[in-house]
């Protein structure tokens, strides 16, 4: 999880998803209930597309936003639901108190001066 200047309440909510997902798998594991989350990073979602389209230039910020990504890109919808699909089948069964991020990496680059 990173942080960005004068984003305190989105900084420490977050902090408080990360807190509230272990301890919902360690209070309700024993009932057989798992809890994750998953935390994603610059989506294409219609929210983003519309602020992309709202930018002077939206091909060069679209650019700009995949090059601080490891990936070189943006994600998609349907790459979290993916991740999303995978925790909610039997197959993560033995999987709980985590939290995903889905970020092509963004929060593992660190930016340079």
């Amino acid at each position: 999880m990173g942080s960005n200047p004068r984003h305190v309440a989105y900084c420490a909510t977050k902090s408080g998803l990360h807190g509230l997902t272990r301890a919902v798998a360690v209070d309700h594991g024993h009932e057989g209930i798992r809890c994750n989350a998953v935390a994603p990073g610059w989506i294409d979602t219609d929210l983003n597309l519309d602020f992309i389209a709202s930018m002077e230039d939206p091909e060069a910020f679209k650019r700009d936003i995949g090059n601080i990504h490891p990936l070189g890109r943006t994600g998609s919808p349907a790459e979290v639901a993916a991740l999303v699909a995978f925790l909610a089948a039997e197959e993560s069964g033995f999987i709980t108190g985590q939290v995903y991020t889905v970020d092509g990496g963004r929060m593992s680059k660190l930016s340079l001066p």
